[in-house]
């Protein structure tokens, strides 16, 4: 990154004048502020259908896999197992999603969602377009569609 660069993002920011040092070289760090800027806007524009992140993310990734279990979900999402059951149970509560035995295991749950989880999906699915366009902005249309080409490669172990 250019001084230049540096500087003009340095006099935009809350830290005006404070100096990063090396971390001006460490895509970690400004992956984590873009993270905790995104996990914060997507918040709350999820927070007029009650949901956060998480549990839009575990919505969504069972509509795309009707009948998947909460372990793939789990794995899938990187979430502790432990952590999902109750995450599931507050879904379930909610009226939005469903738990039912797997036909294939027995000792496992097939997920599914609600007719209402599928309505507050789609209402969620607006908030979130209308998050991912701000994102872009911020970015720049051409940053943003990069950023998300180059992330979407990376394989967690």
């Amino acid at each position: 990154m250019s001084k230049s660069a540096r500087t003009q993002r340095a006099a935009v920011g809350p830290e005006a004048g404070i100096g990063l040092g090396e971390l001006e070289n460490h895509l970690g760090y400004f992956v984590r502020r873009l993270q905790h800027w995104i996990f914060r806007d997507v918040n709350a524009a999820l927070a007029a259908v009650d949901l956060d992140v998480i549990l839009y993310s575990i919505l969504e990734t069972i509509a795309a896999n009707p009948g998947t279990t909460q372990i793939a979900i789990a794995g899938a999402l990187g979430i502790e197992r432990a952590r999902m059951v109750g995450l599931l149970d507050h879904l379930q509560k909610a009226g939005l999603i469903v738990r039912e035995r797997s036909e294939q295991d027995r000792r496992a749950h097939a997920l599914g969602l609600t007719p209402r989880g599928r309505v507050i999906l789609r209402k969620a699915n607006v908030a979130v377009a209308a998050h991912e366009k701000r994102v872009a902005r911020r970015l720049g249309a051409d940053n943003y569609r990069r950023a998300l080409a180059a992330l979407s490669q990376f394989e967690t172990d």
